[in-house]
């Protein structure tokens, strides 16, 4: 089920909840004497009819929050379906403001190929426009070819890297029984479970060493993913 279908039917069941707690204010009211008020001593005769009113205030609030992240969720699918070779988007903000962007992933590298293509072609439409020496020359594109070029580049060595991969037995075993997972969009990193932000990569002898670009910080952690290596030295 698709993230934006769940948060639509997230959204009727906050407001089918809401009507329910609109008629049970209703209720709470209808079977309070008109004009009656508190008197010392004796149970809140309004308690009930304000612990609903909280109810709806906070169902609100969820309601406004859910239809922001619907919004958000529709211009990605939009996104989506205007960019086919797109697979993994990336997303900054909860609202229809957010930014949409395409994710850093070995999954998008035929959308980044199909983008190199058409800036390298408008470049060179942009050069030949400005040897006709206009008085106001366009933009070339260099510097965004040469970094969409490194970015590809580097997703490819990913690729490549993870379809010629050795696999110890052990390091097998580790990703078969869920301790490390590997991540889908650059998959030569092998994240720990449990640990945030710390992964293994696989050498050339199918062996889990920690990874330098998400090493473990903190003393538990290092004890954590030592042992898991330990492991692998004592098997081997």
């Amino acid at each position: 089920m698709k993230k934006l279908e769940k948060a639509t039917q997230k959204l009727e069941r906050i407001l089918d909840e809401q009507e329910a707690t609109q008629k049970a204010i209703r209720f709470e009211h209808d079977h309070i004497p008109f004009g009656q008020p508190n008197i010392i001593g004796r149970p809140d005769i309004y308690k009930k009819a304000n612990q609903q009113y909280e109810k709806s205030r906070r169902l609100f609030q969820e309601e406004e929050k859910q239809k922001r992240r619907i919004e958000m969720l529709e211009k990605v699918e939009e996104f989506k379906e205007s960019n086919n070779l797109l697979k993994d988007v990336h997303v900054v903000g909860k609202t229809s403001y957010a930014t949409v962007g395409a994710k850093t992933s070995v999954n998008n590298l035929d959308y980044f190929n199909q983008k190199l293509q058409e800036l390298e072609e408008a470049n060179e439409k942009a050069k030949a426009y400005n040897k006709t020496k206009p008085a106001i020359k366009k933009a070339t594109l260099g510097a965004e070819i040469t970094k969409l070029k490194r970015k590809i580049a580097m997703l490819e060595e990913m690729a490549e890297k993870d379809a010629n991969k050795k696999v110890s037995d052990y390091a097998q075993s580790l990703i078969d029984s869920g301790k490390v997972n590997q991540w889908k969009k650059k998959p030569i990193y092998y994240f720990v479970k449990g640990l945030r932000k710390v992964a293994f990569e696989l050498n050339e002898q199918g062996d889990f060493v920690e990874s330098n670009r998400y090493p473990a910080y903190s003393e538990d952690d290092r004890k954590f993913i030592k042992g898991l290596l330990l492991d692998d030295e004592v098997t081997n």
